[in-house]
């Protein structure tokens, strides 16, 4: 992708084009979940950290002056809501620190006036086609000086976890419509969906069928490095072939759910199926990571769910 290209979007994307929104939301969505499974580990706080960051960015994007700056601009609010997303939630004690100084970054920039809003961009637009308890919610959220969660639940009377319940379904929502917008009618866009095509495919088959199998393997370098749990480090694709092996060899089986592409970089979001004789096989639930150079997969990180 040129540079010039993703500038561009930008600008198109500032000035209130829905499409090229679009496009920047399917260019850079699976890097910045690469991002938070890196830091955040296959976890829900992962998905909530990226689909906050991209609200963020869609109420801020007028607020860019350099639109060239966009994908590491993009990198430091995802970062941050990794990391706030990991203190909110308990999943990590130790976090002492945020890349970002505090909070007051992050609210100062969410709490538009409502009224600017709905002129500048079409996230208002977008929040009307979501029923009413999921609008009422977001709202609270993004717009009003009542964010937190315990507020949020104070206000509309309902228990927190509801709260957090209605906002992942807001933004899921939302993320669908980006995602799925029918005017993304670009070259690099239609090569992604490609990938996602041939990765969809070689996945629902290497189980079942060895001209999947056989597929996917002949995609991967000789000399590919799979990083497993614990930031493990195996190098060559006979690791990946054994680890099908082991899976066909006990009945296990996974179906790929969501496929999503940016330039050499996919991810595969998979669920996983234990026979009866071994339930604990596999996990439930698995993202792979894979960065290609030259049309091969030179690099593979496994992500397993977290029970």
């Amino acid at each position: 992708m040129q540079p010039v290209k993703i500038d561009e979007w930008v600008k198109r994307a500032r000035a209130g084009e829905q499409a090229a929104w679009t496009l920047l939301y399917k260019q850079f969505y699976p890097q910045a979940y690469a991002i938070a499974l890196r830091i955040c580990g296959n976890t829900p706080a992962a998905k909530d950290a990226v689909q906050d960051a991209f609200v963020i960015a869609f109420m801020k994007l007028a607020q860019l002056k350099d639109p060239g700056a966009f994908a590491g601009w993009l990198r430091k609010i995802v970062t941050y809501n990794c990391y706030r997303a990991l203190n909110r939630d308990g999943y990590n004690k130790n976090i002492t620190h945020l890349p970002i100084e505090s909070d007051s970054w992050w609210e100062d920039e969410v709490n538009i006036k409502f009224d600017w809003l709905s002129r500048q961009s079409s996230l208002y637009s977008a929040m009307t086609q979501l029923p009413a308890a999921l609008q009422s919610t977001l709202f609270l959220r993004y717009f009003s000086d009542y964010q937190s969660y315990e507020e949020i639940a104070t206000i509309l009377s309902i228990p927190v976890g509801t709260v957090r319940s209605r906002l992942n379904q807001a933004k899921f929502k939302l993320a669908e419509q980006w995602h799925q917008h029918q005017d993304a009618d670009e070259s690099a866009v239609n090569e992604n969906e490609e990938w996602n095509a041939f990765y969809h495919s070689v996945y629902s088959g290497i189980h079942s069928q060895d001209y999947y199998k056989n597929k996917l393997i002949d995609h991967l370098d000789k000399n590919i490095r799979i990083i497993g749990a614990r930031d493990k480090v195996n190098t060559g694709r006979s690791v990946f072939e054994n680890i099908i092996a082991n899976d066909r060899k006990v009945g296990s089986w996974l179906q790929p759910v969501n496929v999503l592409t940016c330039g050499d970089l996919s991810l595969i979001e998979s669920r996983h199926i234990n026979p009866p004789e071994h339930p604990e096989h596999c996990p439930s639930s698995s993202i792979t990571v894979i960065y290609r150079q030259k049309g091969k997969a030179s690099q593979m990180n496994l992500h397993l769910s977290l029970k």
